[in-house]
């Protein structure tokens, strides 16, 4: 029970810390453009999957930028493809390939954050409880 509790501990510091930079990167990125991608890197990881890293390129006033991610994007499957990215006006080398119309999401992973920090204690709750008959 103690590895469980520490395992749902650890993965709600990461959502607790993850949600406000996803929400506050989704704000910035309000201006939208066209991107190329330019190339997709397949490689092993140590568990045997087979994530492929793809670089996009996109102009913002005349500069040539680029966006490396590892996400899906189903307007991008081959090397030239064209598909919209969103990047930040005040600095456009910071992009995401997909911006959320609403806030919820990053709102639905800080709770579920904090209930999983508070889980250690809902689990020894429960242990001692059961430990107590």
């Amino acid at each position: 029970m103690l590895g469980l509790g520490l395992f749902l501990f650890g993965l709600g510091v990461i959502l607790v810390i993850v949600a406000p930079i996803g929400k506050r990167k989704n704000n910035r990125c309000s201006a939208q453009t066209q991107a190329t991608l330019r190339e997709i890197k397949e490689r092993y990881d140590s568990d045997g999957n087979l994530p492929s890293m793809k670089t996009y390129s996109y102009f913002v006033n005349g500069i040539e930028y680029q966006l490396k991610s590892t996400a899906i994007n189903p307007h991008a499957s081959k090397v030239g493809d064209q598909c919209p990215i969103w990047y930040d006006p005040k600095k456009p080398s910071v992009a995401v390939e997909r911006r959320y119309g609403s806030n919820k999401l990053f709102n639905i992973l800080l709770i579920a954050g904090i209930v999983l920090l508070l889980s250690p204690i809902i689990l020894a709750v429960i242990s001692a409880g059961l430990g107590a008959r």
